[in-house]
């Protein structure tokens, strides 16, 4: 292909290594044949994840396309949630967050008008179904950094009882609605997020994967088939992606998922910014190897995958 990338097809449901189910089979709810991307150390930094098993799920993707198209009509966005640097359409950030401004911790804000729409929306059953599955495949493939991104969440909401958390039952702070109707990215990373984090990413819209929608990983020269109604778990802060565009009959949206990196700091300086806490950037340019370490531990290898789970 035109600049060295490799074309991976994926239907979303089926992986092309069918020695994976003997890992996914073991869990509770497990998806569809999920294929992991690794280094070569053998860590599971990426994941496509597939959807779940159960004929049910087909009926999400079209009730979320109905959800977006309603929630675009009724939330008031302003420009700076119209045109951004990720693109050209509707984006509604909501959750927990902290950085790009704000002095403490808090939900990130909206009008009262416009908060009573995402508050409707993120007690919807087939938003909160994306919200819990894309939170299972976190724990299925890196178990640690779904404790971490949980015990972080709970502490927060423990220590500021104003806290409101997205979903119940997921470890992420922070989701995103990218209402479209023609979601395309340009080539970004999003380097709020936590370095060494997951986002976890559903597809949605009526398109043709094969045409357009494909999301593409410039680091890694991959052209990835993206299925509406299929999720995938990538650390977006530091790898460059983006997606293609649907053709113009078609409709492209996704629901992301992430937690912001300010929040793990916050919790980290004592429940305060880095300042209050006397923490200096020699400090942390001194702690960055650790850190770095740190990160490194939260990716399980596929060989423990494996073995923890046959």
């Amino acid at each position: 292909m035109a600049r060295g990338f490799q074309l991976i097809e994926w239907d979303g449901r089926c992986a092309a290594q069918p020695d994976l189910l003997n890992l996914v089979l073991t869990h509770p709810t497990p998806p569809r044949q999920p294929r992991p991307i690794l280094d070569r150390q053998d860590r599971v930094f990426a994941v496509l994840g597939g959807r779940p098993r159960g004929d049910n799920w087909s009926t999400v993707n079209p009730s979320m396309q109905r959800i977006f198209q309603e929630c675009k009509t009724a939330y008031s966005a302003n420009s700076q949630q119209t045109n951004h640097r990720r693109g050209d359409f509707t984006a509604i950030n909501v959750g927990i967050s902290y950085g790009g401004g704000q002095k403490q911790v808090s939900n990130l804000s909206h009008s009262a008008p416009n908060r009573a729409v995402l508050n409707s929306m993120l007690q919807l059953q087939p938003v909160c179904r994306i919200a819990n599955f894309g939170n299972s495949l976190l724990q299925l493939f890196a178990p640690r950094m779904h404790g971490h991104y949980g015990s972080t969440l709970n502490a927060l909401c423990a220590q500021h009882s104003h806290l409101n958390r997205n979903f119940a039952k997921s470890v992420f702070c922070c989701a995103t609605f990218n209402l479209g109707p023609h979601t395309v990215t340009k080539v970004h990373t999003d380097h709020l997020n936590l370095p060494c984090g997951w986002c976890s990413i559903t597809a949605l819209g009526d398109f043709d994967e094969k045409q357009g929608g494909h999301l593409v990983l410039w680091d890694l020269r991959m052209l990835i088939e993206f299925p509406a109604g299929s999720t995938i778990l990538i650390p977006s802060a530091i790898l460059r992606h983006s997606n293609t565009p649907v053709q113009p009959h078609e409709r492209q949206y996704s629901l992301t998922q992430f937690s912001p990196g300010g929040v793990f700091r916050w919790v980290a300086c004592g429940f305060q910014s880095a300042k209050d806490a006397g923490v200096t950037s020699r400090d942390l340019n001194r702690e960055g190897r650790g850190r770095w370490e740190l990160g490194l531990s939260m990716f399980s290898t596929w060989t423990e995958l494996v073995k923890a789970h046959t």
